[in-house]
């Protein structure tokens, strides 16, 4: 199956889908690891707007992308291999939403 179907685009990348759900995750490439945590539409669209919030912090050099995983990893109260937006559930995107907005307040 393509990843076209899913992602609007081929990616190369295998899939795990619950299609009755509509969740799906893809895998970095084509191994077997998926790349966060199955996902229906509302938890798709919520990790979205999450990172559309999270990436700009290192994407536009406010810190590097390192230290803005590492940052994540401490205000979420999270080891830094499940600091990552593709494993959260819709509560933590909420509470990282927060700390983005907290910040950004804050000029670097």
């Amino acid at each position: 199956m393509s990843s076209e179907e899913f992602y609007g685009k081929d990616y190369g990348a295998n899939l795990y889908v619950c299609r009755p759900c509509n969740a799906y995750v893809g895998t970095h490439g084509k191994g077997k690891t998926p790349l966060g945590t199955m996902a229906n539409y509302n938890l798709r669209q919520m990790r979205k707007r999450t990172h559309a919030a999270f990436d700009p912090i290192w994407k536009y050099k406010r810190m590097s992308r390192s230290k803005a995983y590492q940052w994540m990893s401490e205000v979420m109260n999270l080891p830094p291999d499940k600091a990552h937006i593709g494993m959260f559930d819709e509560e933590q995107c909420f509470e990282l939403l927060k700390h983005i907005r907290a910040i950004s307040l804050v000029h670097f």
